[in-house]
């Protein structure tokens, strides 16, 4: 907390006052006593004298009265909120320091007391939800833990046992394992032997098939020959058989030289001696004629013979040439059929390598089974061993999770004391004692497009915390985009399901006629954060006090800048009542400030790179410019802006809500002040009225609750850091 000497001087100014109009007024008492005693007023000449001193003290007293009344009016203030916080109230506004006036360090410390206890709370809220699902989570887990634990201790003992056997049955795998290891080594020495067996029988018709194919090419060649023999003596049985004509000529013309030697012999016969040298002419022709037919005759014999000869060599080459023929089928099928052996074989051999090769890596995986068995047989046994260890640790993990039992109880217990504390303190609206008869189901809407509404979130939970045994089921519904229409659907969807209640934010006009429709249905509706403008049928509402809040900003404004000074105004949408009621206000109380001006409006706090571009072009136009109002969620952007042009010891900003980032923002000096108006009561407290509201038939006492209103300043920011 800054607690600076120039700062505490400024604000002991009450007190200074009443010091001094106590002495002024001592001194002309004394003065006007000691004056009547001395007779110094005896004299007509001084009594007028008398007169205007009696007067001053009766002005001074006046003013001493009126001054200690307001000193005590003040202390009234400190004594009204001290006695709330003394009842454990918290839910109470600021203690403003214009209504404190010479108590200004004693309001700003109980101020940051309240704020630091409601920050304490609010924050031992939050960690209540979480701290409480922890250990629902850790309960759960412990007994799950504590179900698995002790069913493995039972598990452990039947896998001692079952590890025992196991090691026997190792034992008797690992000789199975030896007699396979020797079979298979036999296996591999005989496929051995086969392989090369097949690998000779490869060889064998590999060279059968080359002999066959020269066979086959002399069978062939042979064939070749027979038939050319063949069509030889055909040719030849042709000659003969012309032969055999050209004889039978002969035959006819010995027959003629016979006939014309006859006739020679005649006509010598008849010329007598001159026809002498004719008869041995005729003789010889006789004789030729007959020689010559004797001839031929034996010539058509060997003829015959040759041709006898030569039909039957004809036939025996023709069968030759047809058993030839069939050979060549034959050894044509014979071939193919060594050529599928040969092929065969040569695939058996390759299939006996593999197999070969598969059978040695099988021997020797065989060789490696039986070595790792051995380890495994030695690992079985010394898990055998360890698990009788296991199971004696998890008896001891099972005593120790009991014992953590007892510890999360023994937690579980303190955390219902911190929650019975806290509730010493009223910081916001309790549930009524009564439980609901029946199942409740309540409706909460909201957006989560900005960290505030995470504070609103967090009010949410605890909330569902503080109703967890209450019979009543809350449903959050947070979006992030389209938000407008995504809480509008998610309201049509409330009221058709039959929520008992629904809880919105009033910045969706499109709900008015969604209201009047839940209303005729019986299912009644709380407005939070923002309210409609005009006129519906909802229960209530709960939120800031616009009004309240912007006439506060234009106070802490004139404050930061001494009251004097150019200022715009940065808000979002005038259609949405907030910022206009925000607007509205703050020009209001500004205008009864004449030293401050307004400069410029401009309609970008709902944009942040907007606010951020609007905010420069401001302080470039108006180098004199002392304040910024930032009505919407975008305030950050423009203290970056007043950060970057080197405004942060000129201009300041002033605007609604906060969270880390703002804070470091109030420290540098730039954001003079930022107002919250309770996120976290935003959710809870709707909640609770409504269930209230539910279970008793009564509505709250006020149709409008408002929420506290808290100031960040760089009096309180590092409290809060």
């Amino acid at each position: 907390m800054n607690k600076s000497n120039s700062h505490s001087s400024s604000n002991n100014s009450t007190k200074t006052l009443i010091y001094l109009l106590v002495s002024l007024l001592f001194l002309l008492l004394f003065f006007t006593i000691s004056a009547s005693l001395f007779g110094f007023f005896s004299s007509p000449a001084t009594k007028p004298l008398l007169v205007v001193l009696v007067a001053v003290e009766l002005l001074v007293t006046i003013a001493l009265f009126l001054t200690l009344m307001k000193f005590f009016k003040s202390v009234d203030t400190v004594n009204q909120q001290a006695e709330m916080l003394a009842n454990g109230e918290l839910n109470i506004s600021d203690i403003l320091p214009e209504n404190a006036r010479g108590l200004e360090i004693l309001v700003r410390a109980f101020n940051d007391m309240k704020s630091n206890l409601l920050s304490f709370i609010e924050l031992t809220k939050t960690n209540i939800i979480t701290i409480s699902d922890a250990i629902d989570n850790l309960s759960k887990s412990m007994e799950n833990s504590y179900l698995g634990n002790e069913q493995i201790a039972t598990s452990m003992g039947n896998v001692a046992e079952k590890a025992q056997e196991q090691s026997k049955l190792m034992g008797d795998t690992m000789a199975k394992i030896d007699e396979v290891g020797n079979s298979i080594e036999n296996i591999t020495n005989s496929i051995e032997k086969v392989e090369k067996s097949v690998e000779n029988t490869v060889y064998a018709t590999t060279a059968g098939v080359q002999h066959l194919d020269e066979y086959y090419e002399q069978v062939n060649i042979i064939s070749d020959n027979l038939n050319s023999t063949s069509e030889y003596i055909k040719k030849l049985n042709k000659d003969i058989t012309q032969i055999d004509q050209i004889g039978k000529f002969i035959i006819q013309i010995s027959e003629q030289l016979k006939l014309l030697g006859l006739n020679a012999s005649v006509e010598a016969a008849k010329a007598g001696d001159s026809g002498k040298g004719f008869s041995v002419v005729a003789h010889e022709m006789n004789l030729l004629s007959t020689a010559t037919k004797e001839s031929i005759g034996q010539i058509n014999n060997i003829l015959k013979n040759i041709d006898r000869s030569s039909s039957f060599v004809s036939n025996s080459i023709n069968s030759c040439v047809d058993s030839y023929s069939t050979s060549k089928e034959i050894f044509k099928s014979i071939k193919e059929s060594f050529e599928i052996i040969n092929n065969s074989a040569s695939l058996l051999e390759i299939d006996m390598k593999k197999v070969y090769s598969d059978v040695s890596l099988i021997n020797e995986s065989t060789h490696d089974i039986s070595q790792k068995s051995y380890l495994l047989y030695q690992a079985s046994d010394e898990i055998s061993n360890k698990t009788q260890e296991v199971a004696a640790v998890t008896q001891e993990e099972l005593a120790e999770l009991e014992e953590i039992n007892n510890y999360t109880s023994s937690l579980k217990t303190m955390l219902t004391g911190i929650e019975n504390l806290v509730k010493r303190f009223r910081t916001s609206v309790v549930p009524v004692e009564k439980d609901s008869p029946k199942q409740l189901r309540i409706t909460f809407i909201g957006p989560l497009d900005h960290e505030f509404w995470y504070g609103v979130r967090q009010g949410v939970l605890y909330a569902k915390k503080v109703l967890s045994e209450r019979n009543v089921v809350i449903d959050y519904l947070g979006f992030k985009q389209d938000v407008g229409p995504q809480i509008k659907k998610a309201v049509q969807e409330a009221i058709q399901n039959g929520s008992d209640g629904i809880i919105t934010p009033g910045f969706v006009p499109e709900l008015i006629p969604m209201i009047e429709s839940a209303h005729n249905k019986g299912i009644p509706f709380m407005i939070y954060n923002c309210d409609f403008p005009e006129k519906t049928k909802r229960i209530a509402y709960f939120g800031p006090n616009v009004d309240s809040a912007g006439t506060l900003a234009a106070r802490l404004m004139a404050k930061a800048i001494d009251g004097k000074g150019d200022v715009v105004l940065l808000t979002g949408g005038l259609d949405a009542i907030v910022h206009k009621t925000r607007r509205e206000t703050i020009l209001a109380e500004l205008k009864k400030n004449r030293g401050i001006k307004v400069f410029g409006e401009a309609r970008c706090a709902d944009n942040p790179e907007q606010t951020y571009i609007t905010t420069k072009d401001f302080l470039r136009k108006n180098s004199n410019l002392r304040g910024i109002f930032v009505t919407g969620g975008t305030m950050a952007a423009a203290a970056k802006a007043v950060e970057e042009l080197g405004f942060s010891e000129k201009t300041f900003v002033v605007c609604f809500d906060y969270n880390k980032e703002i804070y470091e923002y109030v420290r540098k000096g730039i954001i003079a002040a930022a107002i919250g108006q309770d996120p976290f009561g935003q959710g809870h407290d709707p909640i609770v009225y409504l269930y209230n509201m539910l279970v008793t038939g009564k509505k709250p006492e006020n149709e409008i609750i408002w929420t506290r209103l808290e100031v960040v300043d760089k009096y309180n920011v590092d409290d809060l850091v």
